[in-house]
């Protein structure tokens, strides 16, 4: 069974995976990262955001986690773009429509580095169509 066969998700993952294999493959070098994943207009890579700047950032949603945080639900996003890994949280939700691993995400938000990793709290957002082209 293809990808094809099995939906967008396989899809997606497995365009995901060739991307991998283009970036890290042994002709170019394990571990160089020489674009990024998602190219959108006035997009900051991630790699290159700093803390406590405000950046507008795209990339595709590698994995979801819900959860608690203290009294309140948290969803979190982790958005990967080939230069680093931001980790988007929505404080009070519990889902968010149409967000997915395999997805294409545009925030605009506070970049903070916690623990050195990169979060970004309640953004704007813009889920991008499947089969979208940006």
């Amino acid at each position: 069974m293809s990808a094809s066969d099995r939906g967008p998700a396989a899809r997606a993952w497995a365009d995901v995976k060739l991307w991998f294999k283009e970036i890290f493959g042994p002709a170019r070098g394990a571990g160089v990262v020489e674009r990024r994943l998602v190219e959108v207009e006035n997009a900051q890579p991630i790699g290159a955001t700093a803390d406590r700047a405000v950046a507008r950032v795209a990339g595709v949603v590698r994995s979801i986690a819900i959860g608690p945080r203290g009294p309140s639900a948290v969803f979190e996003a982790e958005l990967f773009d080939g230069t680093g890994v931001l980790t988007v949280i929505w404080l009070g939700q519990r889902q968010i429509l149409g967000l997915e691993p395999g997805r294409t995400l545009i925030c605009e938000g506070r970049v903070a580095i916690e623990d050195g990793e990169r979060v970004m709290r309640d953004p704007r957002y813009e889920i991008v169509p499947v089969g979208t082209a940006r």
